[in-house]
């Protein structure tokens, strides 16, 4: 069975890691703690109440003093039955965040994505095993985010306009994607709004740092049954090459 108080300590060193690059670029977040909850013959989930909420998030090749900022807020779940991780889900949505004359502050939904796995034990029909779906969360609470962002960024509560209105036509699309549990999704997040080439060597390192944790060894959740599932696929030679086809159970009939 998968001890919690390991594995809690395990994202903490994540997060700790995450926190030294986010830090280093005048940002600020604040982290969840995970709760851990007994789902009977579905296992044990292992998930956060509220969701991350990471603050002053800067745009590559940008500078400190920029005031082109985005907010990003994120949370996900682990479904574990004894050691084995089977199941999980991530949720991400990033705003863009405009600070007005008159001191208002508007933070804007721009995107949302959901990421998922196919955890049944016979793959769903047309149904990638791992994938990426666009579309907002409704579980997430505005008045919560609300107040993280007010706490992170010292803004007044009447001085905070969020707003999570937003269209996605395309939701109905699931691109096949890698596992991305919820630490494969924080480390995405930080490569792709903290890091770039000429990033300094807290940066680099603290990036480094940060995947070495996601792919530790004692990080259970770094490998899914899924993962080993496909990994089979394509390392049967006569099966065909690398490719996203892998992703679809009917690419084995």
């Amino acid at each position: 069975m998968t001890d919690f108080a390991k594995f809690r300590r395990q994202v903490d060193e994540v997060h700790k890691a995450a926190t030294t690059v986010i830090e280093s670029r005048n940002a600020r977040v604040r982290w969840q703690k995970l709760k851990e909850q007994d789902k009977g013959e579905e296992g044990k989930c292992i998930g956060f109440e509220h969701p991350s909420v990471l603050w002053d998030v800067p745009l590559r090749k940008t500078s400190v003093e920029s005031r082109i900022k985005r907010a990003i807020v994120m949370d996900g779940h682990f479904y574990f039955t004894g050691d084995v991780f089977y199941r999980g889900g991530v949720n991400l949505e990033v705003y863009e965040t405009r600070r007005q004359s008159d001191g208002m502050v508007n933070m804007n939904l721009l995107d949302t994505m959901h990421f998922d796995f196919e955890y049944n034990a016979m793959q769903t029909a047309y149904h990638p095993m791992f994938h990426v779906q666009f579309g907002k969360v409704k579980r997430f609470d505005e008045d919560f985010i609300k107040k993280t962002v007010c706490e992170l960024g010292s803004i007044e509560h009447e001085k905070m306009n969020l707003d999570r209105g937003l269209n996605t036509p395309m939701r109905d699309v699931r691109i096949p994607t890698p596992q991305m549990d919820y630490m494969s999704v924080l480390a995405m997040v930080i490569a792709d709004y903290f890091c770039e080439g000429r990033s300094p060597a807290a940066v680099r390192n603290g990036f480094v740092k940060l995947l070495r944790q996601v792919m530790n060894a004692s990080n259970p959740a770094r490998s899914s049954r899924q993962s080993h599932s496909l990994e089979q696929r394509w390392t049967q030679c006569t099966r065909g090459p690398f490719c996203a086809s892998h992703w679809y159970e009917e690419s084995h009939r």
